[in-house]
């Protein structure tokens, strides 16, 4: 009884690790406008994360979005500060930029990531609000 246990308790602690793994390597999903905007909405949970430069988001960001750059060299250093267990929804100007942040990020640990497919050109041409 003993050993069906600690076999019990192995095999729960390879699947946790498992688990682990896959939350970090999974793939960044990219989502659409509409699902963008209705992850929004959840503002208690949900971090709307702008991986554009300054100078971009100076023409405009999406209302409530954090500034974070990516391609500054503290990139890295700002996203450990944030809390790895909140939802992040990342958007820069057409789409690149923010997955290969959402994946910078899931590879630092954090399992929930979205980027907005087609960036903030895609919400201005679904003609979504914006704040400048």
């Amino acid at each position: 009884m003993k050993i069906l246990n600690i076999l019990i308790l192995v095999l729960t602690l390879i699947m946790v690790k498992i688990d682990f793994n896959y939350a970090q390597t999974s793939p960044v999903k990219n989502i659409s406008v509409a699902e963008f905007e209705g992850l929004m909405k959840n503002k208690g949970a949900v971090r709307v994360l702008d991986v554009r430069s300054p100078g971009e988001v100076s023409e405009g960001h999406l209302i409530g979005a954090i500034n974070m750059d990516f391609q500054n060299e503290n990139f890295k250093t700002e996203i450990a500060k944030l809390d790895k267990k909140r939802t992040y929804l990342v958007y820069c100007k057409a789409g690149t930029r923010s997955d290969q942040a959402a994946k910078l990020m899931k590879k630092a640990g954090f399992t929930h990531v979205y980027a907005l497919e087609g960036g903030i050109d895609a919400w201005k041409e679904a003609d979504k609000p914006i704040e400048k």
